[in-house]
């Protein structure tokens, strides 16, 4: 398998999971959270989607400019649906690029700032470690959306 097709691969499991979980969501859920201070579970779902077309943006970049954070979706963040699409959109766009780079366009470098753990505290990526990210960041936050739902009684060995 070369870069791109295990960048997809990886994508379309991580994928597969998150549209378990939005299998399991409900309108009503989206603006609950476990505990205080904790994120809402469409909090999460803001996340998940706004750092992977923040990433987008930073990639095609190549980390020469600004960094711009998602603040909303169209009112498409309300409901379930409204996310999926906003989910399908993103990976729509980001999996598009990919297929527009070469080989060699996936191993140039992008710079991070050092804090970011988004670059593992490295002040430059190779361009397929960043999409690498993107799915990363997904999976996480699908595993916290996971145990939201389990501990509402939601068993994910169910599923």
């Amino acid at each position: 398998m070369d870069t791109k097709e295990l960048l997809k691969a990886r994508f379309n499991l991580v994928r597969r999971d998150l549209n378990r979980v939005l299998d399991r969501l409900t309108d009503e859920l989206l603006q609950w959270a476990p505990r205080e201070g904790m994120r809402t579970v469409g909090g999460q779902l803001f996340e998940i989607a706004g750092k992977e077309i923040e990433l987008l943006n930073w990639m095609k970049q190549k980390g020469e400019g600004e960094w711009v954070e998602v603040e909303e979706y169209g009112g498409r963040e309300n409901s379930v649906d409204g996310w999926k699409s906003v989910f399908q959109e993103a990976r729509k766009e980001t999996l598009s690029y990919m297929d527009s780079l070469s080989e060699s366009e996936l191993q140039s470098p992008v710079k991070f700032p050092t804090d970011w753990w988004e670059g593992l505290l490295q002040p430059e990526l190779p361009m397929h470690e960043c999409f690498r990210t993107i799915a990363y960041h997904e999976w996480y936050h699908t595993g916290q959306l996971v145990s939201y739902l389990w501990s509402r009684g939601d068993d994910p060995y169910d599923w």
